[in-house]
């Protein structure tokens, strides 16, 4: 049975004084007001162009979910079959998707999780599901690469692209011998019923680190759908594809140009020791004066573009390139991951701003958990609308049961403008996050937010009030 843990009016608004000097002056803030509990799986999330409904993938079940005034409610749900699964495996799992331009079906991605394929680095080739929504039936299918990810479809509804990932063995990034992720772009001019495909290398020119080894993470597509990005994160990079304005028939590979930009390097203040609740990791003691500097990769996981399709945004979380012993300029990374949002331009990859050291100043003024040792409070992903005359940012925080919230109209003066608490039981704890969230996506047209949070199996409601 479905349990909604309504939360009422939680709203936090952070003194922080010179720490963070956006936030008094902030007239955007964020009102937790519904939880919608005991989800099947919620590690991804999409939301209709119409914001009327969402749906949110994890495991093996899809969920349907209305998206109400000042409430979530579920209307259907669909639990992967034997049927469906990956060819040559025992065990799938779900993972990105994306609700068609006129709402009548959804993509998901179904990704290879049989053990014994993982165990010795033979992923099968993964798959994409069409349902139709609001029946969320099976209406069609297509194989795409190892390991597909983010999924997206294109505004004009005539293409969707897919990051097959193919992560294989993350703790050796350097080998040489590791299989390239790629990305499938699927032709959905005959319709979900009629999909077909084709596999986009990606060059290794303009990757900075394990160029051999290019891992699509996240996928976003502008409004115009004139081209791709895509985040590969393993290897601190930005990948662009231009589409072309007449799509060929059939697609081919060759049609599609890919250029990758370096996501670049940070260098920043925080609290870089000891686990989460430990030590100098404690919520309820963080010192400011316990910061130290060091200087990170960013590693984009999350990716989106503002609405006027000139920047593109990244949420900056990962480490892997310390774990595999890579250097900056003669330096080694740190492990301690760059606790950022970034902005680039979508044309050229020309980095123009990112939010300093502000992430991590709110969830300490907040007393909220993160790891300190360990890419602190994990910036995942982010979603980007218009609130106003503003182009904000919205970032789910992994490790900390947060989302914050920031201004990136102007990209060379990104402020925080406020955080909000998902789980404020966890304030002053000392315990580490219980939901995680993972996905998040902005509703403008009725200034509402909605969360993934796959741990806690649950999708939270933010309401934005602007002054």
């Amino acid at each position: 049975m479905l349990r909604r843990m309504i939360a009422g009016s939680l709203l936090l608004s952070l003194g922080l004084g010179s720490l963070v000097t956006a936030q008094t002056s902030a007239a955007v803030k964020g009102e937790l007001i519904d939880t919608l509990e005991d989800l099947g799986g919620a590690e991804m999330l999409a939301v209709s162009k119409d914001g009327t409904f969402t749906v949110v993938v994890g495991g093996s079940t899809v969920t349907l979910v209305n998206i109400g005034e000042d409430s979530l409610s579920v209307q259907g749900t669909y639990e992967l079959v034997d049927a469906f699964l990956p060819e040559n495996s025992t065990a799938a799992e779900l993972t990105g998707l994306s609700i068609s331009p006129d709402g009548t079906f959804v993509l998901v991605a179904v990704k290879d999780d049989d053990e014994a394929n993982l165990e010795t680095f033979d992923e099968v080739s993964g798959k994409v599901l069409a349902l139709s929504l609001p029946d969320l039936e099976v209406i069609g299918q297509i194989q795409v690469g190892r390991g597909p990810d983010s999924v997206a479809i294109a505004p004009n509804g005539q293409f969707a692209v897919v990051a097959n990932e193919d992560e294989e063995n993350e703790e050796d990034l350097t080998n040489l011998e590791n299989r390239p992720g790629t990305l499938s772009i699927i032709d959905l001019r005959n319709g979900p019923r009629l999909m077909s495909q084709v596999e986009i290398p990606i060059p290794p020119e303009g990757i900075p680190f394990f160029s051999h080894d290019p891992q699509p993470e996240t996928v976003r597509i502008p409004a115009d759908s004139s081209f791709i990005v895509a985040t590969l994160q393993e290897n601190n990079a930005i990948a662009r594809v231009d589409v072309p304005a007449e799509l060929p028939i059939p697609l081919r590979a060759d049609a599609f140009t890919v250029t990758t930009f370096d996501a670049g390097i940070r260098t920043g203040l925080g609290l870089t020791e000891d686990k989460v609740g430990e030590g100098k990791c404690r919520s309820s003691a963080y010192n400011l004066d316990d910061r130290t500097e060091f200087t990170s990769a960013r590693e984009p996981d999350g990716i989106a573009i503002t609405p006027d399709g000139r920047y593109l945004v990244t949420a900056d979380e990962d480490n892997l390139t310390a774990v595999n012993g890579q250097t900056h300029a003669g330096e080694p990374i740190s492990p301690h991951g760059t606790r950022s949002i970034s902005v680039y331009d979508a044309q050229t990859g020309t980095f123009l701003g990112d939010s300093g050291n502000s992430i991590e100043e709110a969830i300490i003024a907040a007393q909220l958990p993160m790891r300190c040792n360990s890419k602190g409070p994990e910036p995942e992903v982010v979603s980007v609308g218009v609130v106003g005359d503003r182009t904000l940012a919205f970032v789910a925080i992994e490790r900390s049961d947060a989302l914050t919230i920031h201004d990136v109209t102007d990209p060379n003066k990104i402020e925080l403008l406020d955080t909000v608490l998902l789980n404020p039981s966890l304030v002053g704890q000392d315990k580490s996050a219980e939901l995680e969230p993972e996905g998040i996506e902005v509703i403008s047209g009725r200034n509402l937010v909605v969360v993934s949070n796959p741990e806690g199996g649950s999708l939270s409601l933010v309401r934005i009030t602007a002054e």
